[in-house]
């Protein structure tokens, strides 16, 4: 019996929208394998995610995960892409990593808004329905309280505080623009900026189910007034 997500994928590829899987790109073929599917398709990426592909890969048909916006057509009539039982149009890039730096995949993105993470020193943030938390080296998790979203110029900004003894503000704010992971080279779309306690870090932001005009717009984050 499939799961919840690989439904949730299966309905998505068969109308298109925002699917993840491994892109496979040489000269003879160029391919795409959902991450919740057995079947490989004829991709036809845009420049953007052609040229991202290239950027991460330094041979021809290196494997690279992908998360990315899709229209789901059928197979072309002749060529390399007749032999495949369909055609995926991949039009916007929303992330992208080689095939072994990240979780892939095996990530979830169910439950939360979006994730962001950075180095030196390193640190990883979620946003939840409800609330943030924070990891770092130091303090494997700290939970702050609940932040609606504030709008700002092409994007969003956070501010809570945290639940313990010692309060500590935190200000988060993510930024739709390219953004390349300094150390693994991945590519996102989000740019983070973390305040902790006037201690500000960067980094790159992804997109989790719950995120703010995630395919249909819809969100289960109350945005400020």
């Amino acid at each position: 019996m499939s799961s919840s997500r690989e439904r949730g994928q299966k309905v998505a590829l068969d109308g298109g929208g925002i699917v993840k899987g491994i892109l496979v790109m040489g000269p003879e073929a160029r391919t795409f394998k959902p991450c919740a599917e057995n079947t490989e398709l004829w991709a036809v990426p845009v420049k953007s995610i052609l040229d991202a592909y290239g950027a991460l890969t330094s041979e021809p048909y290196q494997p690279v995960f992908v998360e990315v916006d899709s229209e789901h057509e059928e197979a072309p009539r002749s060529g390399p892409g007749a032999r495949y039982p369909g055609q995926l149009r991949l039009v916007n890039l929303l992330r992208a990593e080689l095939v072994g730096e990240g979780l892939g995949c095996e990530e979830s993105l169910l439950g939360f808004a979006y994730r962001a993470s950075g180095h030196d020193p390193f640190w990883h943030v979620r946003v939840l329905s409800d609330r943030i938390t924070l990891a770092t080296p130091e303090i494997p998790s700290t939970i702050f309280s609940e932040s609606p979203p504030i709008p700002i110029d092409n994007g969003w900004r956070f501010e809570a505080e945290s639940d313990g003894a010692e309060t500590i503000r935190l200000r988060l704010e993510l930024i739709r623009a390219s953004c390349v992971d300094s150390v693994s080279g991945s590519l996102y779309t989000w740019t983070a900026s973390l305040d902790v306690g006037g201690v500000v870090r960067t980094g790159c932001a992804w997109e989790g189910d719950l995120a703010l005009d995630r395919g249909t717009g819809s969100t289960n984050l109350r945005i400020a007034s």
